[in-house]
């Protein structure tokens, strides 16, 4: 059962940080002899406060003494934007960080939610079954990117220990006089579940509809993941079907590229290594899951995503320390696509009113030979 214990390790980014409460819990209920007791192994739930900003953090971790390069931690930032902000394997940082919390809100650094609107709308505006909706600011232009969500304060539920994993529910309740039913008025609760297990973390969403009309939405997630060594020894295999062909301002056309023979085919794992990309990926599906692998750390993840995931996009930027692989349940500038009789390829979910949806990607970290 969980039970509190001393607190007997930090990670460096924690300096500063006040620790409210921790919970943990042994693989099993009645373990072995043999078997670490709980204050040595398995999973634990902290509750930390930055000192500067005055957020509460969320760590969720897995220990075993006998494997140290398998420990596993998770850091959720529930007042900015509810984001996975670190993510470690082994005490190795995978997620690009910012040099101070105060910086995380937005969509520069960790694991950034993307929701109505993964990515971009052209000029800010959509329209869904005869109404337009209007995302830009007043007096701002030009297309709008990444959503309405990754900036907020989310509320959370108290985090849970089990057995055999640790998780934490964050969530907003959407209803007037809330920001974002001002530019995307429905009434709903949007709540992200993050659950560590053995072999990695799982973000769930649900989406519940509490409104009278149907609630039209996409969400993705904007990874950063960091180089580890040389960008060369990064390989990353994306089993899509297509590419979706793009105009100089990165929004789709609607149409399907094949990808046999072109540059941006990464079906069969390739080094990033002069792989430039900000492109939209169709066709993902669970059975065929995209996956990277850090030759230089020994550290592969793969990307399990619920048959909610279409499509994902993949940024390598040149010179920059990270690159992305953008689980989304639908394309960018979905809505307009939608509007245009292209709903296969942008599959914009629906939700009708009092009903939910919900989805889940996981990233499965595993140490590969070399480790």
């Amino acid at each position: 059962m969980p039970r509190r214990m001393r607190f007997a390790w930090i990670v460096p980014f924690l300096a500063g940080i006040t620790l409210l409460g921790i919970r943990a819990a042994s693989g099993a209920e009645a373990p072995p002899a043999e078997a670490p007791d709980a204050t040595r192994a398995g999973f634990s739930a902290t509750i930390a406060r930055d000192a500067e900003t005055g957020w509460d953090l969320i760590g969720l971790s897995r220990r075993d003494p006998a494997k140290p390069e398998a420990n596993l931690s998770a850091w959720i930032a529930p007042a900015a934007g509810a984001n996975l902000f670190s993510l470690t394997v082994g005490g190795t940082e995978i997620l690009r960080r910012p040099a101070a919390l105060r910086e995380l809100p937005g969509a520069g650094y960790g694991n950034p939610i993307l929701y109505p609107t993964p990515n971009r709308i052209r000029d800010g505006i959509f329209r869904f079954r005869g109404r337009e909706f209007r995302f830009n600011d007043p007096g701002r232009s030009g297309n709008f990117i990444h959503g309405l969500v990754n900036r907020l304060a989310w509320s959370y539920d108290p985090p849970q220990v089990r057995a055999d994993g640790a998780s934490v529910r964050t969530f907003l309740e959407i209803g007037p006089g809330h920001p974002v039913h001002a530019k995307f008025p429905f009434r709903h609760t949007l709540s992200m579940t993050y659950a560590l297990g053995a072999a990695g973390v799982t973000c769930t969403f649900r989406v519940e509809n509490h409104d009278s009309e149907a609630l039209p939405f996409g969400l993705g997630f904007h990874p950063y993941f960091l180089y580890l060594g040389e960008r060369k020894d990064t390989r990353l295999c994306v089993p899509a079907r297509r590419r979706m062909q793009a105009t100089k301002d990165l929004l789709p056309t609607g149409v399907l590229e094949p990808l046999d023979g072109a540059p941006f085919d990464l079906r069969e794992p390739r080094s990033l290594e002069g792989v430039v990309l900000d492109d939209v990926f169709w066709g993902i599906e669970p059975a065929r899951s995209a996956w990277y692998e850090s030759q230089a750390a020994g550290i592969r993840v793969t990307f399990e995503a619920s048959d909610a995931f279409t499509h994902i996009v993949v940024y390598s930027p040149p010179g920059r320390p990270f690159f992305c692989v953008e689980n989304q349940t639908c394309s960018t500038d979905a809505h307009n696509l939608h509007d245009r009789g292209l709903a296969e390829e942008a599959h914009l979910l629906i939700v009708p009113p009092g009903g939910k949806a919900e989805g889940s990607v996981t990233y499965r970290i595993e140490r590969t030979k070399g480790g």
